[in-house]
């Protein structure tokens, strides 16, 4: 990562981090993580890409090294975040790679700015077979223990986090351990207040406008994936140039789960797309 940089664009009033592998000439991937993750999470994947690829991995709002989240942490926030970015980075149009909500943020990028977006790539997403609907009382208790869970975790010394990281992840790479140990520290735990929430309910809205190729990456619900085999064939079925790439053996963090199958999809959805 010696070669690497990072830089500010400043968005919205807040101040975005980005790390970057360098290669302006090679085509722009932009990476967006998931929630409570930082940019450095996509570390492993970006050292089999960089030579390829120009790479940026941005840290959202409240998270990593970018500013606190204080004026709002909305999908609309997000979404004009990740554009701020773009346009302020001069990227040509991008293929954008999501996580979770970096998932769900590249698909509304995608849906609003497809001038910006050259093809998407989104890494079991936010996408759960529920109706727009209010956040419940049992939702707000389970935001708010979800907070002080976090609080805890970051208690813990780093080498704690670690530790338990590993033993938990036998099958994780140990940059994949590392920079997940780190970001869980770095996140600011204010974003819980911030309407979260919200940013997980539309996707049936968002797909159908999805007017660029794509690749819906999924793993097992059984092992805490969110996407289920009902939903991504929903969504596909109203996807015109998305297809599905499904990774036996893994959870939500997919990419972390089964590193080598997950990349070996990637390269070949970019090398067609």
């Amino acid at each position: 990562m010696s070669h690497w940089f990072e830089g500010l664009v400043l968005a919205n009033d807040v101040q975005l981090h980005y790390y970057r592998t360098g290669g302006t000439a090679k085509p722009p991937l932009l990476l967006l993580h998931g929630f409570t993750d930082a940019g450095l999470c996509w570390t492993s994947v970006a050292r089999d890409l960089e030579a390829d690829y120009d790479i940026v991995m941005l840290d959202a709002r409240g998270h990593g090294c970018s500013g606190a989240a204080v004026s709002g942490f909305t999908t609309e926030m997000l979404v004009a975040d990740v554009v701020a970015v773009i346009q302020a980075l001069q990227l040509p149009p991008v293929t954008l790679l999501g996580h979770s909500m970096g998932g769900h943020m590249a698909a509304h990028v995608t849906k609003k700015h497809p001038e910006l977006v050259r093809a998407v790539m989104l890494e079991d997403p936010p996408w759960r077979g529920l109706e727009a609907e209010p956040l419940s009382g049992e939702e707000e208790n389970g935001l708010e223990q979800w907070a002080t869970n976090m609080r805890e975790l970051q208690k813990q010394p780093l080498a704690e986090r670690l530790e338990d990281a590993a033993d938990f992840n036998p099958h994780w790479l140990p940059d994949d351990v590392r920079t997940w140990a780190e970001a869980q520290g770095q996140f600011q735990v204010e974003v819980f207040t911030q309407g979260l929430y919200q940013v997980s309910r539309d996707w049936k809205a968002i797909v159908p406008e999805l007017a660029r190729p794509g690749l819906l990456i999924t793993g097992d619900p059984i092992r805490g994936a969110i996407v289920t085999p009902e939903v991504a064939q929903q969504a596909l079925a109203t996807w015109p140039e998305g297809r599905l790439a499904y990774i036996e053996g893994t959870g939500h963090s997919i990419r972390r789960d089964q590193h080598e199958a997950f990349v070996t999809a990637v390269r070949q959805f970019l090398k067609e797309n």
